[in-house]
This record gives structure tokens, sequence and C-alpha cells, in this order.
């Protein structure tokens, strides 16, 4: 009986391929697992006077697809802030209860309020430069109110 000689060089060849796909998974767990941002105290001044609220400041894409609404920790409020101004729509899809957006300009000045149940997608019909995201129910805002970081 013949041994093929090419199966010795196939099953190298399927090791190392099986090594490159083992790696490339071993990154995008460690990826995948990263530590959220730190909590910090962001400060909005209301009508009803300043208020101090557990925050977590989002500065990627990633992060802010990861919505207060869809995280598991207890936070009130997540602080999105965006180099550039935007007219992306906000989407609750996956979150676990309904928030309160405050759509923001370049100073941190409120310029649209919208509450949203969980599932739904808003346009805002604005250009934004930041998104301040609170639990329903936590902090009544308004257009004029200021955010700071």
């Amino acid at each position: 009986m013949e041994r093929n000689p090419l199966f010795p060089l196939a099953a190298f060849a399927l090791l190392v391929v099986l090594s490159v796909f083992s790696f490339m998974g071993y990154l995008l767990a460690a990826r995948r697992l990263q530590a959220p941002p730190p909590t910090q105290r962001v400060v909005v001044e209301t009508q009803k006077g300043p208020r101090a609220l557990q925050a977590q400041l989002a500065r990627s894409p990633e992060a802010w697809s990861r919505g207060l609404g869809v995280r598991s920790e207890e936070l009130e409020a997540l602080l999105y802030l965006f180099p550039e101004a935007t007219d992306a729509p906000f989407s609750t899809a996956g979150y676990r209860f309904p928030v309160v957006l405050a759509f923001l300009d370049a100073q941190g000045r409120v310029l649209k309020v919208v509450r949203l149940a969980p599932g739904e997608v808003y346009t805002p019909g604005l250009a934004y430069r930041g998104v301040l995201e609170v639990r329903e129910g936590l902090l009544e805002l308004s257009p004029g109110d200021r955010v700071l970081p």
C-alpha cells in the first residue's frame, strides 16, 4: 500500500490555518472583554439647579452602540461626545428599560429632549455633538439645560 506524498503537507497546512483562526479568536475575545470606561461624575445644570449623575463617558462608536439600557452596570447616565456634528438616528434596540435622551451642541447645551421606549429608533432632525442618555424618571431635562463633563 502506497502513501500519498501530499498527505503530510496537507496536514501541516491545516494545522497552520487552525492556529491562525485560533489566534484571531483570542484577539477578538480579548477586545470584546475590555473593561468599560470608568464611572465619573457628570454635572447637569437644570432650571431647578445643578444635579450630579454617576455616568460613563463614551467617545467611540462601539461605546455608543452599547447604550445605558443594554449595559449590565447600574449607571444613572451615559454621556456620548462626538468629535464632529452628526444627525445619525439613535436606536434603543435591545434596551431593557426606557431612557431620556438629551441631544447636545458643542458647548454641552441641550438642544432637544426625547423619551424613548425599548426598541424605538429616533432621528433628531438636527446636527448634534453629543447625547446624554439618562434612565427614565431620574432627571427632568429641558432644552437650554447644560451638561458639564
